[in-house]
């Protein structure tokens, strides 16, 4: 219900950050009401066993108060102990068990009990709030009513014999977990009834105190906020049978979680990354996704390794940090973008679930680079200090990936022809990429002007922020699978996710959103060869002329005369 709501969403007018706002008030609503411990909770046993644990630590530490305040008139017991003094260092141990273990229970019935009193002085005991619900005996029921289709008997009249003990056995069963569930419900009235008339005393004396309060006349004066718009998501909160009346008071109590998480998050926006979109070309399609990795580039092995969304910043990144006569400030501009964006990217490629080896080479790489300023084993700020030109460093970076590469190549012949090539070990990846790359940026060396540092080092920069805003625009969709792909037991961290990656990314969703994007499938927009196939099918409609576009293929003309 949530996916088709924010389908329908989508085709408003809306702001495209508050669409997602409401659709993880959803999610967070389904994910929090359903999760088990939640459940559990509130449930009824587990506020009589709340209860109950109350109760025994209240009466351990009422004889424990008698037993030193009164110590003349009180003792556990006549006579002289093997343990002599270290009776009361026992005592005091477990007194401090049963405390820490009390704790958790005493949360969860205090949760439970506030649930069931939201309105003080009201105590109702209506016939409902005893009524046997169904899900507490449907499994002992169904029992009853299968065959024992495993027992290896086939007489009739024995069969007949087990098959009515089984029921009379379940019937004892469900008596007792009804007994059960109808003695966790007085507990639950009892508690509730005390609990209710405590918090409404409280609640008195709060009002009592708050008249001679000196700043009450203020508060009661002062101008009142509006109100502001609250979305129902009763339809949302997922409950169970005979938890009607709790629906709204689940539904007020969390309403505004994911707003909390978002604007937290929100405080923490990735200028860097930021600065860095601002040089994208979204108006060319995000040109430097074909830049970077030129078609014209002949593979090294038959097959090519797809590309991938990491590893190719963090190459291009290490080409960048190797380019002479460049300051430091614009090398560490660079780094910290992309080392913000790296976050998001990898999630989202981790969102793909595919080219798993291209994302730890990524790691690996940037590992290096980050740290130890070093790509494989090129030493990049030595490289950059050497006084070679930009043409001789690219030289440079390209014959040491290739060797890397054709070293492996000559030792695992069977390896490269076997595997594909989204399986081969990380460092020749990561050498496939950097050589790829780095013939690219020499192809173009001349036409685009890379003799000079600042020139290659911007187009270096302008080609990761093309790549970063290409793979950011799945922000979108990773915010809503993240909701609703995890498991129930992992689905209220994944929404807290979501809404901390949607507060740190606001910002970036706003820039994107504004930009056109191309007409590809949220799965095709995920895999960075998609986009490029794209690219280059475009650039050949656009350099082919119109005749040949209209004129019949060899194929066409074939069905012709056929």
């Amino acid at each position: 219900m949530a996916q088709k709501e924010c389908s329908m969403a989508k085709e408003s007018g809306q702001p495209l950050v508050d669409k997602l706002r409401e659709a993880l008030m959803k999610y967070w609503m389904m994910a929090h009401t359903c999760s088990p411990q939640f459940v559990m909770g509130r449930s009824v046993t587990c506020t009589a066993s709340g209860a109950l644990c109350l109760l025994s630590a209240a009466t351990l530490a009422e004889a424990m108060v008698r037993f030193y305040v009164m110590r003349g008139s009180f003792e556990f017991c006549k006579g002289d102990s093997d343990y002599k003094w270290s009776i009361n260092l026992v005592l005091l141990t477990q007194a401090v068990a049963v405390g820490m273990g009390t704790i958790a229970p005493a949360m969860r019935w205090f949760l439970a009990i506030n649930f069931r009193c939201p309105t003080r002085g009201r105590k109702k005991g209506c016939n409902s709030d005893y009524k046997l619900e169904e899900y507490w005996i449907k499994a002992l029921v169904e029992m009853k009513e299968c065959p024992l289709s495993n027992i290896p008997i086939h007489h009739p009249r024995c069969r007949r014999i087990l098959h009515d003990a089984k029921i009379k056995l379940l019937n004892v069963c469900i008596g007792i977990q009804a007994g059960i569930v109808f003695m966790s419900k007085v507990i639950r009235f009892v508690s509730v009834y005390f609990m209710g008339t405590i918090l409404l005393c409280y609640d008195h004396g709060r009002d009592w105190l708050m008249k001679f309060a000196p700043n009450s006349i203020r508060n009661d004066s002062g101008p009142e906020s509006p109100p502001n718009y609250k979305q129902d998501l009763s339809r949302f909160v997922l409950h169970l049978e005979g938890e009607d009346a709790l629906v709204d008071l689940m539904m007020k109590e969390n309403r505004d979680a994911t707003d909390y998480w978002w604007r937290k998050a929100k405080k923490r926006q990735p200028k860097h990354l930021m600065e860095l979109l601002e040089l994208s070309r979204p108006s060319e399609g995000f040109k430097g996704l074909t830049e970077f990795d030129s078609f014209k580039v002949p593979p090294l092995d038959t097959e090519e390794a797809p590309n991938c969304w990491s590893l190719s910043l963090v190459t291009l990144t290490s080409i960048a940090f190797a380019v002479p006569n460049i300051d430091g400030y614009s090398i560490k501009h660079l780094i910290t973008g992309v080392n913000e964006g790296l976050v998001y990217v990898r999630s989202i490629e981790h969102m793909h679930g595919k080219l798993v080896n291209n994302g730890k080479a990524a790691d690996i790489v940037w590992l290096s680079v980050e740290l130890y300023h070093r790509w494989l084993n090129v030493d990049l700020r030595k490289l950059s200090l050497q006084g070679k030109s930009t043409k001789e460093i690219l030289e440079v970076l390209s014959d040491s990936a290739k060797n890397i590469f054709m070293e492996f190549k000559k030792n695992n012949v069977n390896m490269c022809l076997m595997d594909s090539p989204s399986k081969w070990p990380i460092k020749v990846l990561a050498a496939n990429s950097m050589y790829r790359i780095s013939q690219s940026l020499l192809l173009d060396y001349k036409d685009k002007n890379y003799e000079t540092s600042e020139r290659l080092f911007e187009a270096i920069s302008v080609m990761v922020s093309d790549i970063l805003a290409a793979c950011l625009t799945n922000l979108q969709c990773f915010i809503s699978i993240k909701c609703s792909t995890s498991a129930i037991e992992e689905r209220e961290e994944s929404v807290r996710h979501a809404a901390h990656v949607l507060g740190k990314t606001e910002k970036v969703l706003k820039l994107l959103h504004q930009k056109s994007l191309p007409g590809l499938t949220p799965d095709q927009m995920a895999v960075m060869d998609e986009w490029r196939s794209l690219y280059k099918l475009n650039s050949y409609l656009c350099d082919t002329p119109h005749s040949e576009l209209s004129s019949p293929t060899p194929r066409e003309v074939y069905l012709i005369i056929d």
